[in-house]
C-alpha cells in the first residue's frame, strides 16, 4: 500500500513538474508578451546572422562574416561588403513589427497571389550558427535559419506584404523593408579603398620604381626600416594612415571587374603600391595612370578597377627623408612637469641640474648654486622643438669628421622616476657657425641642427644655466650709498628725517652738502638690491682690461645690514628659545652684520647710446652683462634736479626777456593781464601752464654745484631771462649756450648750480605774446615747437638781454662745498 502510494505521489510529481517546465517557463510579463507579439521575427537577433542568402530582381548574391566580424560577398564576385549597409538590413528584421496580418479562414478564398507571394522574386535568407533541432521545428527561441518573402504593396500607403517560410500567415510591413532587401552588388559592397584600425596598424610599406619606404610601429613610436634605419616622423604617418583610411570610392568610379589586362590601367607595372598590415594581416592597393584628376587603382585582393581623385598622389610622393623624423628628441611634458634632471657632458666636466622638492632647479654638479629658472626651462623647451635642418649621413664612416667620435657634448634629460627621456650627442659647429653637428644615442645617422639660443648655452653650461641674480639683499636695510665716476663722487647716508611723503630721507655729503633726490637712490636701490644680469660673459678673466673693468667708469657702493643665517640643527632650538623669549630678546640675540657689495660698471659691449655694459662685482670673479636701463638709473643724479622752487599760486607777475623782445604780464584780481597792451586778451590757462612748466622743470644733472666763472656757460650774458614775480621776492631763470646737440646750460639766479636741460624742455620756455594772448573778437596763431626751436637759434646769434637785478649771485644757500 505505501509502495503504490509512493509511486502515485511520483507520477503526479512528474506530471506536474513537466506542466511547469513546459508552460509555465513560457509566461511573460503581460507587457514583453505583447511586444513579442507585434514582432514579425520575435527571437531574431542581428549579431547571431553569419550569412545571408539575399534574390532579388539584380540578381542573388550572397553574403558571409568572417571571424573579425566583417561581411564579404562571396556571390557573385568575392568583395568585401559595406557593414554598415548589411547591418541596417539586418536592423530592420531585427525591430520589425506587424502592422496587420491575414491567414485562412474557414472556407474563405485565400490565394497567395492576390499579395504577390504566390511566386515572389524577392526574398531573403538569413542563417545563424544555432544548429537547428531534429524535427527542424523550435517552438521558442531562434533558429538555425529565417526565410522572409517579400510580395507586393498595398494598395494605398507604403506598406508591404511578407511571409515567413514557417508560416502561412501573410504579413504587412512598413514599407521601409523594400528600400532594405532591393539593394544590389554595388550597393552592398564597400566603397572603402581600405579597412583598418589606424590605431592596430604595424606597418607601412610605400613601393615605387625609385624608391621603397617600410615603416614599422615599435610601441608609440614608428621606425623606418628602408631604405634607411632611423625614427619616422610620428605625426607624418599618422596623416598618411588617415588620408588612406579615408579613401572613398565614388559609385560612378568602379570601371571594371575584369582584371585580365592591367596594362591599359598603368596597374602592370604601378606607380605606387601601398601595403598596410594588421595584426598579421596584410591588404595592398595599386595605383597606376592619371586621367584628369583622377587616378586608377585596385586592390590586389579584389578584381576590380576603379578611379580615386588624384589628391592622394600627393600625399604618396614621399621621399624616404619626408617621412623621418626631424625632430632630435621626443619626450612628452607639459612645460618642464615631471623632468628631473638635465646633465650635459663636456670634455672636462659634467654639469647637473636637479629640480628640488621646492620645485627649483639647481646646479648640483660641479657647483651646488641655483640656477636661473627661466634658462634651464627655455633650454628643456628649445630641446623639445629642435629640428634637424640636414641628413648629412646615414652610415657614416668616421664620426671624427663631425666631433663625434668623441662627442663634444652630451645631454640627457631624465624623467622624476630617473627614467631617462631622451639623450643625444653635439660635435663640431659648421664654419659659418649657424649649424652644428648631432647624433642621438644607439643611432648611426649623423644630423645638422641650427645652433641658436641652442649652442651657445651648452658651450660654457655653468655660466649660461647659473642663477643671473648677482646681488640681493633687504632695501630697507640699505645705511649707505656711494657712487664713483671720472667727474664727480656721490656719498649719500640715510637719515632719520621723512620727508612729505613719510619716506627717509638720504643726505648728500659729496660732491655738496645737500638733502639727495631721494626718488634716484630708491631706485638704484631698488635695482641693486635685486640684481639680476641678462647674462654671463666670462668667470676669471685674465685680463680685465678689454672689459674697461681695470679702471670703471662707474663704482657702485651699497653698504646694508645683514642678519647672520642659522645654521639648520639650530633653527629648531631657536623656534623653541622665541616661544620662551620676547620678541624683543629674540631680536637682540641676533647680531647686526654690515656689509658693503661694489659694483664695477666698464665698457659698453658696442658703440651707441642704449646699449648693455660689462660688470662684475668687487668681491666676485663673473663678468656679466648689464642692461642699459639700469646703468642709466645708476648713472643719475643724486643732487636734487628741480631748478626753481616757488608755490605757484604765489605768482603774481611774469616776465619774459628775450634778446631785444620783452613779454611782461600781471595778475590782477586773479586775471592774468599783459602789460601796456589792452588791446589783446590773456589766455590765462597758458599762462598757468607755463607756470606750472617752470615749477616742474628739471635739470638731466648738475654741470657743476658751485659757480666759479658764469662766462663759459654764457651765463653773465644770458640768451634768455625768466623772471617770476612773487610776494617775497622773486625767482629768476638764467638759459646760457648750448652745451651740445642734446641741451643747454640753465641757472637759478639764487643757487650755484649749472644744471644742463635738455632740447625740448628748453624750447618749451621760448614764447611770443601770441602765445598767451588774442586780438579781442580775432583768435591769433599758436606758435608751433619748429617756430620756436627757430626761435631759440636765433636768440644764440642775438645780443644777450638786459639782467635785471645785477649780474648772477654766486653765494649759495645749501652751505659749504666739498
Amino acid at each position: 500500500m505505501k509502495l503504490k502510494t509512493t509511486i502515485i505521489l511520483l507520477i503526479v510529481a512528474a506530471i506536474g513538474i513537466s506542466y511547469v517546465f513546459l508552460y509555465e517557463k513560457k509566461q511573460l510579463p503581460q507587457e514583453e508578451w505583447e511586444r513579442l507579439q507585434k514582432k514579425v521575427l520575435p527571437d531574431f537577433k542581428a549579431s547571431m546572422i553569419k550569412k545571408i542568402e539575399l534574390n532579388n530582381e539584380g540578381g542573388k548574391v550572397i553574403l558571409e562574416k568572417t571571424a573579425d566580424n566583417y561581411w564579404h560577398i562571396t556571390e557573385p564576385l568575392k568583395l568585401r561588403s559595406d557593414n554598415s549597409e548589411v547591418n541596417s538590413i539586418l536592423s530592420e528584421f531585427e525591430f520589425m513589427n506587424k502592422v496587420g496580418s491575414f491567414s485562412q479562414e474557414g472556407d474563405k478564398p485565400f490565394d497567395l497571389k492576390d499579395y504577390g507571394l504566390d511566386a515572389p522574386t524577392i526574398s531573403i535568407t538569413m542563417y545563424t550558427d544555432i544548429p537547428a533541432k531534429p524535427d527542424k521545428i523550435q517552438v521558442m527561441g531562434p533558429k538555425d535559419k529565417y526565410t522572409v518573402f517579400v510580395g507586393k504593396k498595398l494598395a494605398a500607403g507604403d506598406n508591404v506584404y511578407i511571409k515567413l517560410d514557417a508560416s502561412d500567415e501573410v504579413v504587412v510591413v512598413p514599407g521601409t523593408l523594400l528600400g532594405k532587401v532591393t539593394k544590389n552588388v554595388l550597393d552592398l559592397r564597400s566603397k572603402w579603398v581600405f579597412a583598418f584600425d589606424k590605431d592596430a596598424v604595424e606597418k607601412i610599406e610605400v613601393k615605387t620604381a625609385d624608391y621603397h619606404i617600410v615603416c614599422d610601429r615599435k610601441g608609440s613610436f614608428w621606425r623606418l626600416s628602408e631604405p634607411v634605419n632611423d625614427l619616422a616622423d610620428l605625426e607624418k604617418v599618422r596623416d598618411v594612415l588617415g588620408k588612406l583610411k579615408n579613401l572613398q570610392i565614388d559609385r560612378a568610379d568602379f570601371i571594371t571587374e575584369d582584371s585580365s589586362d592591367l596594362t591599359k590601367f598603368g596597374l602592370d607595372n604601378p606607380r605606387f603600391t601601398v601595403t598596410l598590415y594588421e595584426k598579421g594581416v596584410s591588404q595592398s592597393v595599386l595605383f597606376g595612370h592619371s586621367l584628369d584628376n583622377k587616378v586608377y587603382a585596385k586592390r590586389t585582393d579584389e578584381p576590380t578597377v576603379f578611379f580615386l581623385k588624384d589628391t592622394i598622389l600627393a600625399d604618396l610622393s614621399k621621399r624616404p627623408n619626408d617621412l623621418r623624423d626631424r625632430k632630435v628628441v621626443r619626450f612628452d611634458s607639459i612645460g618642464t612637469y615631471g623632468i628631473n634632471k638635465l646633465e650635459i657632458k663636456t670634455p672636462g666636466d659634467l654639469i647637473t641640474i636637479e629640480k628640488t622638492l621646492d620645485l627649483d632647479w639647481k646646479l648640483t654638479k660641479p657647483v651646488n648654486i641655483y640656477a636661473d629658472q627661466d634658462t634651464v626651462k627655455n633650454f628643456i623647451e628649445k630641446l623639445k622643438t629642435l629640428e634637424i635642418e640636414d641628413f648629412v649621413s646615414d652610415a657614416p664612416a668616421d664620426l671624427s669628421a663631425y666631433g663625434l667620435k668623441n662627442p663634444v657634448f652630451e645631454i640627457s634629460v631624465t624623467k622624476e622616476e630617473d627614467k631617462e627621456l631622451a639623450k643625444f650627442y653635439v660635435g663640431n659647429m659648421l664654419s659659418d657657425g649657424s649649424k652644428c653637428y648631432v647624433k642621438r644615442v644607439g643611432e648611426e645617422p649623423v644630423y645638422t641642427v641650427p645652433t641658436t639660443e641652442f649652442y651657445d648655452k651648452i658651450e660654457n653650461p655653468l655660466l649660461r644655466f647659473r642663477d643671473r641674480l648677482v646681488c640681493d639683499f633687504n632695501k630697507d636695510l640699505v645705511k649707505k650709498l656711494v657712487i664713483e665716476k671720472p667727474d664727480r663722487t656721490f656719498v649719500c647716508d640715510i637719515t632719520n628725517r621723512r620727508d612729505a611723503e613719510g619716506q627717509f630721507q638720504w643726505e648728500l655729503s659729496r660732491p655738496v652738502q645737500t638733502i639727495a633726490d631721494t626718488n634716484a637712490i630708491n631706485q638704484i636701490i631698488w635695482d641693486m638690491s635685486f640684481l639680476k644680469v641678462d647674462s654671463y660673459i666670462v668667470k676669471a678673466p685674465k685680463d680685465l682690461k678689454p672689459f674697461g673693468l681695470n679702471d670703471p667708469r662707474i663704482k657702485v657702493s651699497v653698504t646694508y645690514e645683514k642678519a647672520p643665517e642659522t645654521p639648520p640643527e639650530e633653527q629648531g632650538q631657536n623656534k623653541k628659545e622665541e616661544k620662551a623669549e620676547t620678541g624683543e630678546k629674540a631680536k637682540e640675540s641676533l647680531e647686526k652684520i654690515v656689509e658693503t657689495r661694489t659694483l664695477l660698471i666698464g665698457k659698453k659691449l658696442k658703440d651707441g647710446d642704449k646699449v648693455s655694459s660689462y660688470g662684475m662685482f668687487a668681491d666676485s670673479d663673473l663678468v656679466f652683462e648689464l642692461p642699459w636701463p639700469k646703468i642709466n638709473n645708476l648713472d643719475a643724479e643724486l643732487a636734487p634736479t628741480r631748478i626753481l622752487n616757488f608755490e605757484r599760486t604765489d605768482v603774481k607777475e611774469l616776465t619774459l626777456n628775450y634778446n631785444e623782445r620783452t613779454i611782461s604780464l600781471k595778475k590782477i584780481n586773479n586775471v592774468w593781464k599783459l602789460k601796456n597792451d589792452e588791446q589783446k586778451e590773456v589766455q590765462g590757462r597758458e599762462v598757468d601752464y607755463f607756470i606750472r612748466s617752470l615749477n616742474e622743470l628739471k635739470g638731466n644733472y648738475i654741470e657743476q654745484y658751485k659757480t666759479t666763472n658764469l662766462t663759459q656757460f654764457s651765463l653773465d650774458k644770458p640768451q634768455a631771462i625768466i623772471t617770476i614775480g612773487l610776494e617775497g621776492g622773486d625767482a629768476v631763470l638764467y638759459v646760457g649756450k648750448k652745451k651740445d646737440t642734446d641741451g643747454y646750460y640753465l641757472k637759478n639766479k639764487d643757487s650755484d648750480y649749472i644744471y644742463v636741460v635738455g632740447n625740448e624742455s628748453v624750447a618749451n620756455l621760448i614764447k611770443k605774446e601770441e602765445d598767451f594772448t588774442t586780438l579781442i573778437h580775432e583768435a591769433m596763431p599758436q606758435m608751433s615747437g619748429e617756430e620756436a626751436k627757430a626761435t631759440m637759434d636765433e636768440m644764440s646769434l642775438g645780443t644777450a638781454p638786459h639782467v635785471p637785478h645785477g649780474k648772477p649771485p654766486k653765494s649759495s644757500p645749501h652751505g659749504g662745498f666739498h
